[in-house]
């Protein structure tokens, strides 16, 4: 399904910033062959702090398909900002560092305002619920309902579901290279029979700037 670009503003202390969102919809199993679960866990085993330090991460997260088989319709939410927008920080990983905290806080309002009517989150990064997770000290998850996985952690390989849905590169952020752009990724799970445009409205309606 086509999507279409929405342009949305961001007021911070410094200035006003413009950001672009998408959404795409389809079933959940088009995603399905997007998944390599152990690809995903070993990257996450060799380069992220979070592995085995929380329920929503590898090893202890599910595979896409335990997860979602039993949606009709995933929504993928893209977002991106233009880094040269945060000229007034001069440090480049400050500024992807203050990239993402935009892009991030308002996608994750957004989604968990959603969830709670339409389904279930497919957040931009492990869940932050609780600080530390429970994991850390070998307790249950206090919030099973409401835990949000990554499409990384379910294993999606998400540089491919970027390019099947917007036909757009991700853009990572190298030592002395700043990319054009950051971007984020993410998700909702739903049965609901919701159109894209009702979607784009629910949420203008949660994120006024």
């Amino acid at each position: 399904m086509t999507s279409r670009i929405y342009i949305a503003t961001a007021h911070t202390k410094s200035t006003l910033l413009q950001y672009e969102i998408e959404f795409n919809s389809f079933s959940p199993m088009d995603c399905v062959h997007l998944e390599n679960r152990e690809t995903f866990r070993k990257l996450c085993f060799d380069g992220c702090t979070n592995y085995e330090k929380k329920w929503s991460c590898p090893p202890y997260s599910p595979s896409f398909y335990d997860i979602s088989h039993k949606w009709d319709k995933l929504f993928i939410i893209y977002m991106r900002i233009d880094t040269d927008q945060f000229i007034y920080i001069k440090n480049d990983y400050l500024k992807i560092k203050a990239a993402n905290t935009i892009l991030k806080s308002r996608v994750d309002k957004f989604l968990r305002n959603m969830a709670k009517k339409w389904g279930r989150y497919i957040s931009t990064g492990s869940c932050r619920l609780c600080k530390p997770c429970k994991c850390k000290s070998n307790l249950p998850c206090a919030h099973p309902d409401d835990m949000a996985y990554s499409f990384e952690a379910l294993g999606i390989n998400v540089d491919a579901l970027v390019n099947m849905c917007f036909q757009k590169p991700l853009l990572w952020y190298g030592r002395h290279n700043l990319p054009k752009y950051t971007s984020v990724v993410c998700g909702l799970l739903t049965n609901e029979s919701v159109s894209q445009e009702l979607f784009a409205d629910e949420y203008f309606k949660i994120i006024k700037y």
